[in-house]
């Protein structure tokens, strides 16, 4: 896609006469797609209350329809990538959206706690298309350097804002019009983004046309759901014979997957990829950076409105304090890595994270203003470290595995969203966040480590 176009002079593709190829149009629409499948990972988590009275359902059953979402998109992202490796990115993309809108409609009238958990992993499937092909559109649109951290600075920024404010949003229409408009409100930004894709995007080229390793993505898929699952049932149930029984599942699945991904020809993760120094490392950062977030937001949302007795609105507005720095420092980041380098921003970023969840356990139960003060902290640390991240996670990557560095990527983000919530979404006790928030703690240090160790071992050049 767009590799036949020459470079303009700041660095992106120089646009074609006939207009068909204009980067910032590719922008908006990598931004449009992206930004709708991010809303729908945090605008769920305030409508649970009103979501589990309404389909009498359990909290059990609430947390399978967030997890079944975020499941599918961790669990088989990379069959994603490998589609648009193989298919192209737009066809791909305009693909992904669709489904996810079809499923968006469904969830909105779902009469039961079932129907609307199979309308999540249909959106997941969805989401597992269009998420990998929105960074391989910017990727090729802005082969530039500094064009591209430009441009992933305001892709950050658009794909931050859901992140952000998604509890707000969700608030405001669970407490206005009901929980299903959270679903419904997808239908006309899909409609936008598949006129958009239509009149903006031009066909690809380039495209590798190598097999899906299918077995691969199924012994991922039970790895993943397995392991969450036993997380889950875990705390529900104590740790019994049918959770150890899930755990031993889910080794299985991991010697497995690992056999598989170095016998096959076409494997899932190629060799070349996970020998690329650091690689590995700044997407296990991205995971707990995920982890550690998602699973606040649940944990914090069920805590404002069943504990603190807060409504759907007000709790969605407890979350202002995060929504601001993640919103806004991403573009900061985007300016800030020139002068200092990449690796140093992140790792900066990982330190007010700790700094986040430490002052969230101290002062997070003690009343608004501890809770205001951690979230902002927290906020601020997940929104300067999204651009570094992606930026080292992509510069480590060979020039040839774009697609699927894309998709490893994602779902190391979505994995770490899954795990946030299976893990400390059963932890919460005694009328606190206290030990959700100390686990958050101890992810957020091991992020820290990781990111720094990642920084050792990467040989790639620093953007900027």
């Amino acid at each position: 896609m767009f590799t036949k176009n020459p470079v303009g002079a700041d660095g992106g593709p120089a646009q074609r006469r006939d207009g068909a190829v204009r980067p910032a149009r590719v922008l908006a629409v990598a931004c449009l797609g992206y930004g709708m499948v991010v809303l729908d990972t945090t605008v769920v988590n305030v409508a649970i209350p009103a979501m589990q009275t309404s389909l009498h359902a359990d909290l059990a059953m609430m947390q399978v329809v967030v997890d079944a979402y975020v499941i599918v998109l961790a669990s088989l992202v990379l069959a994603g990538a490998t589609a648009v490796a193989r298919f192209g990115a737009v066809p791909v993309y305009r693909v992904g959206v669709g489904v996810f809108g079809a499923a968006s409609l469904l969830c909105g009238v779902a009469p039961n706690g079932p129907v609307l958990v199979a309308m999540r992993v249909v959106q997941g499937f969805g989401a597992i298309l269009l998420m990998p092909a929105t960074l391989v559109m910017l990727t090729k649109a802005y082969p530039g350097p500094d064009a591209r951290a430009r441009a992933m600075a305001v892709w950050a920024t658009v794909a931050g804002s859901p992140v952000a404010f998604g509890p707000i949003l969700g608030g405001a229409l669970v407490g206005a019009v009901g929980w299903r408009s959270i679903f419904l409100i997808n239908v006309p930004v899909v409609l936008g983004a598949l006129w958009m894709s239509a009149r903006f995007m031009p066909p690809d080229d380039g495209i590798r046309r190598e097999p899906q390793d299918l077995i691969g993505q199924a012994l991922a898929a039970v790895f993943l759901g397995g392991a969450t699952l036993a997380l889950v049932k875990g705390h529900e149930m104590g740790w019994g014979r049918p959770v150890w029984a899930a755990v031993a599942v889910v080794c299985v699945a991991l010697a497995a997957f690992v056999v598989r991904q170095k016998t096959y020809a076409y494997p899932m993760l190629p060799a070349d990829l996970l020998r690329s120094r650091g690689f590995s490392g700044f997407v296990g950062v991205g995971l707990l950076l995920f982890a550690g977030y998602y699973g606040l937001v649940f944990v914090v949302s069920l805590y404002l409105q069943q504990v603190r007795g807060y409504g759907p609105v007000a709790a969605g507005l407890s979350f202002l304090p995060a929504a601001l720095p993640i919103t806004f420092t991403p573009l900061l980041a985007g300016r800030v890595n020139a002068r200092l380098g990449a690796l140093r921003v992140l790792l900066i970023a990982l330190s007010l994270s700790v700094l986040g969840a430490g002052l969230l356990m101290v002062f997070g139960s003690s009343g608004p203003v501890g809770m205001s003060v951690g979230l902002f902290v927290v906020g601020l640390g997940f929104g300067l470290a999204t651009v570094p991240q992606i930026t080292l996670v992509m510069a480590t990557a060979p020039t040839h595995r774009t697609a699927i560095a894309s998709g490893v990527l994602t779902a190391g983000r979505q994995s770490g969203a899954s795990l946030g919530v299976a893990l400390l979404g059963g932890l919460q006790s005694g009328g606190t966040i206290l030990m959700p928030a100390c686990a958050a703690l101890l992810i957020y240090l091991l992020m820290l480590l990781t990111g720094a160790a990642a920084g050792r071992r990467s040989t790639a050049r620093q953007p900027g």
